[in-house]
């Protein structure tokens, strides 16, 4: 009889998360303070605030962010050095490099709003509609040549392609500017049907999907909704509350936040209904991850700005806190959908099996 011996060795990884809890990446802009806009930064929902980018940030009122992922940024505010200021971070706001200073469709032009899909980057204010789709490195101004002079506050774009853009009224029209584009800008119909004529201004856009739209503005409490594209905007029912409605945020085609002067209203059933809870003025910007959990900044009614969070729903808000020397007015806020990736460690098992072979031989 012969045995013959053999080993055979397993490699099995695991990854283990230490927590099941999870916390997202945001971002809060104001007006200027100590030297440079006001820049805010969370990776813990909200819970800690950071100033960010005091050397590096022009000294002008900071208007639009939008959160791309946990690390990626972009910041819009006022003119400075005679270009509009645009910021774009790529590691967490360590760092904040200025985009397109010196070229010619930034030259004097302040921004109030920018917004990012499929790489396309897009900024509005006064005179403009920028494009980008080369991280910045690059700008087209998209203005119709028929709304110069047009203050445009509202921004959402869904695609490469489909964007929504919305401000004030011009000498031709009276009522708010409402613009849509399906060729990335190349032309732009006016949205021209139902209660959406009766808006002076429009402050905020979002939308769900290509057809379910919101819009928010004013004078007064005026919240718009269309389902169709754009083909017919209907007026949402007011539940109180005074000035206008300054920003929105849709979850998806039912779930929809709303900031207003003085207070948040969320509906779950596509506008049907709704819930408003008190808020501290003046709630400027809304940002959600989802119907339980959102974030609004308030610019003050003292020109103190302040951070609200949610997560139940509206149901209760808990301030947040802010770095000292930065409780400037905040005009906006933007959360990153996706969580942040939870800490952990490999776990790596090795199998060691001793096997024979028991040979017989006659």
């Amino acid at each position: 009889m012969k045995i013959l011996f053999y080993t055979s060795i397993s490699l099995i990884l695991f990854y283990s998360s230490l927590s099941k809890s999870e916390d997202y990446a945001g971002w809060s802009v104001g007006l200027k303070t100590g030297g440079a806009g006001t820049v805010l930064a969370t990776t813990d929902s909200g819970n800690n605030w950071v100033r960010q980018g005091s050397n590096q940030i022009a000294n002008v009122n900071m208007l639009g962010v939008f959160a791309v992922d946990p690390k990626t940024a972009w910041v819009v505010g006022d003119s400075e050095s005679g270009y509009a200021t645009i910021y774009n971070t790529v590691d967490g706001g360590q760092t904040w490099n200025r985009k397109g200073f010196g070229q010619t469709a930034l030259q004097d032009i302040s921004l109030s709003k920018v917004h990012v899909s499929s790489n396309n980057i897009w900024a509005i204010g006064m005179d403009a509609i920028l494009r980008s789709n080369n991280n910045g490195d690059s700008w087209t101004n998209c203005l119709p040549i028929e709304y110069t002079n047009t203050l445009l506050q509202g921004l959402f774009s869904i695609d490469s392609s489909t964007v929504w853009v919305g401000g004030v009224g011009t000498s031709t029209f009276d009522f708010a500017t409402m613009l849509k584009t399906t060729d990335a800008g190349q032309t732009w119909i006016r949205q021209t049907n139902g209660g959406i004529t009766n808006a002076n201004h429009i402050l905020g856009i979002s939308a769900a999907n290509s057809q379910t739209v919101w819009a928010v503005g004013g004078k007064g409490f005026l919240v718009y909704h269309t389902e169709n594209g754009g083909d017919t905007w209907v007026k949402q029912p007011s539940q109180g509350g005074l000035g206008d409605a300054n920003e929105v945020y849709a979850i998806d085609t039912q779930s929809v936040w709303v900031a207003c002067d003085n207070f948040i209203e969320l509906s779950n059933d596509g506008g049907a209904t709704w819930t408003d809870h008190t808020m501290t003025y003046y709630a400027m910007g809304m940002t959600a991850v989802n119907t339980q959990e959102a974030w609004t900044a308030v610019y003050g009614y003292n020109s103190t700005g302040y951070i609200w969070h949610t997560s139940n729903g509206g149901v209760d808000w808990e301030q947040q806190t802010i770095p000292v020397g930065s409780r400037a007015p905040f005009w906006t806020i933007s959360f990153a959908q996706q969580a942040i990736p939870e800490p952990g460690f490999y776990l790596l098992i090795v199998i060691y099996q001793l096997l024979f072979i028991n040979y017989l031989r006659k």
